[in-house]
Formats: structure tokens, sequence, C-alpha cells
């Protein structure tokens, strides 16, 4: 039973970004990559991927003894200026994934 409900939730999934549509100054259009900003589905997938790859990816990441805390309001880290290597920190959160980009 879990895996057809995998699968009717990949179905239900493809269709969502695959039907990305947007109309923008009377001309509508369609978003072939990523989730359209404001559309009501993308919010949810969003929170779905970054719980994923803070329970994956990022939690290794921040097993570095130097990092004090983490806190997504999109994603905080605090550090020690003097101890932690921030870049260092932020070149693996970039090489994750090549289409999210994070900041200082």
């Amino acid at each position: 039973m879990e895996e057809k409900l995998k699968q009717e939730f990949m179905k239900i999934y493809r269709l969502l970004i695959e039907q990305n549509y947007f109309r923008f100054q009377d001309t509508v259009y369609l978003q072939k990559e990523c989730l359209a900003m404001g559309a009501p589905t993308s919010s949810i997938f969003s929170e779905v991927y970054l719980q994923y790859i803070e329970n994956t990816e990022i939690y290794y990441i921040l097993l570095n003894p130097k990092v004090e805390g983490y806190f997504r309001y999109v994603v905080d880290i605090v550090y020690k200026e003097n101890r932690t290597n921030i870049n260092d920190i932020l070149d693996r959160f970039n090489n994750i994934t090549p289409r999210m980009q994070f900041t200082l």
C-alpha cells in the first residue's frame, strides 16, 4: 500500500509542477523550471524539499562542532567568527543542489 501511495503522490506532484502556468500583463506563460512564486502549492513543496535537505545533507554539515546553532527563518546559522570558516560552510550548502543558492 505504501508504494502505491508514493506513486500517487508523485503523479500529483508531477502534474502540479508540469502544469505551472502563470499570467503576467495579459500574457500566459509556462514556467519550465522550479516552482512559481505565489502559487499555492509552491510553499508546500518548498517546505517539503527544505525539510528533506535539512534531514539529509544539511544535518551532516552542521555536525561541524564549530557551528553553534541552526535556525530556519529562511536559513540562519549562528557561528563564532574566530572559530568557524563561514565561507567553507556556505560553499558546502551551495553544493547541495545547483538550483538553490544560499547567501551571507
